[in-house]
C-alpha cells in the first residue's frame, strides 16, 4: 500500500506536555514548601501521567495524520481516531483541497480529513495517484447512480 503520513501534531502534544508539566511542578512546589500534603501528592501523579500518556502518544504515532491506498481501498486515519477504510466502488466522489479531503461514500458514509499538517508534494503524490486515477467502467457506473 501506498502512504503518505502528516508532520507531528503540535497543538495535541503541547497542551499535554504544558499541563503535565505545570502540575508536576505545582506539585513539586507544594511537596517542598509544606511537609503533609496529600494534593501535592495528587499534582505530582497528575503531572506523571499526563507526560506519560504523552511518551505514549509519541512511541505508537498516534499524533500523526495518515493517509494510505491502493487501487481497492483507501484507508485514513486522524490522530485520536479509528482507521477508517472505504472500498474504491463505495467511494462516490472525492474533494481534495488544499486544506481538507472530503470524501462521499453515499447516505451517511463519509469522512472529511483535515490537511494542514501534510506536505504539498505528498498530496500532489496522492492526488496524481488515486484521486486522478483512470476509473474503470464498473466506477463509472457507480459514481453515475449516485
Amino acid at each position: 500500500m501506498k502512504a503518505i503520513t502528516s508532520k507531528l501534531h503540535k497543538k495535541q502534544r503541547n497542551s499535554m506536555l504544558i499541563s503535565g508539566s505545570v502540575y508536576l511542578v505545582f506539585g513539586l512546589i507544594q511537596k517542598y514548601f509544606e511537609t503533609d500534603n496529600t494534593v501535592g501528592w495528587g499534582y505530582v501523579v497528575i503531572g506523571i501521567i499526563m507526560l506519560t500518556f504523552v511518551g505514549y502518544q509519541i512511541y505508537t504515532n498516534s499524533l500523526f495524520s495518515v493517509i494510505k491506498w491502493d487501487n481497492h481501498k483507501l484507508t485514513l486515519k486522524a490522530p485520536e481516531q479509528k482507521q477508517i477504510v472505504f472500498t474504491r466502488n463505495a467511494i462516490k466522489s472525492i474533494k481534495l483541497t488544499d486544506k481538507s479531503l472530503t470524501i462521499n461514500a453515499g447516505m451517511g458514509n463519509g469522512e472529511m480529513l483535515d490537511l494542514n499538517y501534510f506536505k504539498p508534494e505528498d498530496l500532489e503524490f496522492f492526488k496524481s495517484d488515486f484521486v486522478q486515477q483512470e476509473t474503470t467502467q464498473a466506477e463509472v457506473y457507480n459514481l453515475t447512480e449516485a
